[in-house]
């Protein structure tokens, strides 16, 4: 999800408290400089990078141990079984994680 903002309104320590108080049950933590993960679960989560004029949350595993695993396992047992499995198991919950914090963020950072 791309959400439209204004250049330089947004900084990822401002945007991790506010993320952490609006949701307590999820867990917010910078991975480098400039990419914040939200973590559901150990294997659901939300990836929320800042550009200049947008912030982009993306579905995606939590961990970058998970992220390996799943691309592993593509190469091992193919593409279309392990594809099968995360549209079946993990798709729909990162699909929800992500609508749910982009909401947020589009009603908070919005420029319009």
């Amino acid at each position: 999800m791309k959400i439209a903002i204004t250049p330089g309104s947004v900084s990822y320590p401002e945007l991790e408290e506010k993320l952490s108080q609006q949701f307590p049950a999820y867990e917010f933590n910078m991975r480098g400089k400039q990419f914040l993960v939200g973590k559901k679960t150990s294997t659901v989560g939300t990836n929320i990078v800042i550009r200049k004029n947008k912030l982009q949350v993306v579905g995606n595993f939590p961990t970058v141990g998970g992220a390996i695993l799943f691309s592993l396992c593509l190469v091992l047992l193919g593409i279309l079984i392990p594809l099968i499995v995360y549209f079946s198991v993990f798709h729909k919950k990162m699909k929800a994680m992500e609508a749910e914090i982009g909401d947020y963020l589009k009603t908070e950072y919005s420029e319009l």
